[in-house]
């Protein structure tokens, strides 16, 4: 389906959950409790899916807060990934439970997995994310490939004076796995926009830690950058350095159940209890009411929520 400036939107971002395990800076303030008091049952989700799909959306990512906490998430896998005309069931985690969910969420249906990794060094994980368990997300990045998902791509959140000194070591971490390595610019949201203005580096910095890297084309939002003598790919994501709103193809849904045209708007259509064609009118509507862009690169904080209530 086309929005009003002409975007195709296929792509789904779906938020299974608000709750999470992990304390990341940019994502959940210092001292909040991450909690969902209204989860979506797992009928609900798929009936949003479904809905989005007969509008056009060819790709669903499951995204949270954390979606491996649900205990039925491997059955609302299975079920999505049945969806007739569904191209694609992708899931965003940030590994810690991944290593023993991995088989059985390849079984269900899902195709591509992304794991959020900022770091490398156990303490400096600890730090970040308030959990020494980096181990495990490492030993769920070598269940998911023994699995054979295609394409793991980690996800690194830059961080100036945190994590940029590692740009090196995560590069060749991905190069020597054949994975996936997309630095993603720091973004003001919310309660935690402090943090991100505080500690903004632009993607450049990649190029600039790893001048061997030689452009690849293109993988939806990200610019893409082969690594001589790796086998996996490096993709900058820059939505303040290099706006790419003209190409953004995606809507989301929260775990309650509001359509979010955009990540950086407040605007939401409430989807919750719709069913058939008031439910798809209503999705249409959302995409429909999809902004131009965003305004970040103006200094402007333009969402209220955290990342981890909207669906990261």
């Amino acid at each position: 389906m086309l929005d009003r400036y002409e975007r195709e939107i296929d792509y789904l971002r779906l938020s299974v959950t608000g709750s999470c395990d992990c304390r990341c800076p940019y994502c959940v303030p210092r001292g909040e409790t991450v909690r969902c008091s209204s989860l979506l049952s797992a009928d609900e989700l798929a009936e949003l899916a479904r809905a989005a799909v007969s509008c056009g959306v060819r790709k669903i990512r499951l995204t949270g807060g954390e979606p491996l906490l649900r205990e039925d998430i491997v059955e609302l896998c299975r079920g999505m990934a049945l969806i007739p005309g569904l191209e694609e069931l992708c899931l965003t985690t940030n590994g810690i439970h991944l290593g023993r969910l991995a088989p059985e969420l390849k079984r269900a249906g899902v195709s591509r997995l992304n794991v959020s990794l900022d770091t490398l060094l156990p303490e400096r994980f600890q730090r970040l994310t308030g959990h020494d368990c980096l181990g495990e997300v490492l030993h769920g990045i070598e269940a998911a490939q023994r699995q054979g998902f295609d394409r793991i791509k980690l996800n690194v959140v830059l961080m100036a004076g945190i994590n940029e000194d590692e740009i090196p070591n995560l590069i060749a971490f991905g190069g020597k796995r054949a994975l996936d390595v997309r630095f993603i610019e720091l973004m003001p949201i919310g309660p935690c926009a402090a943090f991100a203005q505080s500690h903004y580096l632009p993607a450049e910095a990649v190029l600039e830690a790893c001048p061997e890297l030689r452009p690849a084309g293109r993988d939806g939002v990200a610019q893409l950058y082969a690594l001589p003598g790796g086998a996996g790919r490096v993709g900058l994501i820059r939505p303040i350095s290099h706006k790419f709103c003209a190409q953004c193809s995606r809507i989301r849904i929260d775990s309650g159940g509001t359509l979010r045209p955009c990540l950086h708007s407040t605007d939401g259509v409430p989807l919750r209890g719709l069913r058939g064609r008031e439910l798809e009118d209503a999705i249409r509507a959302g995409i429909q009411s999809k902004p131009r862009g965003h305004a970040l690169s103006a200094g402007a904080v333009c969402q209220t929520q955290t990342m981890y209530q909207i669906g990261g």
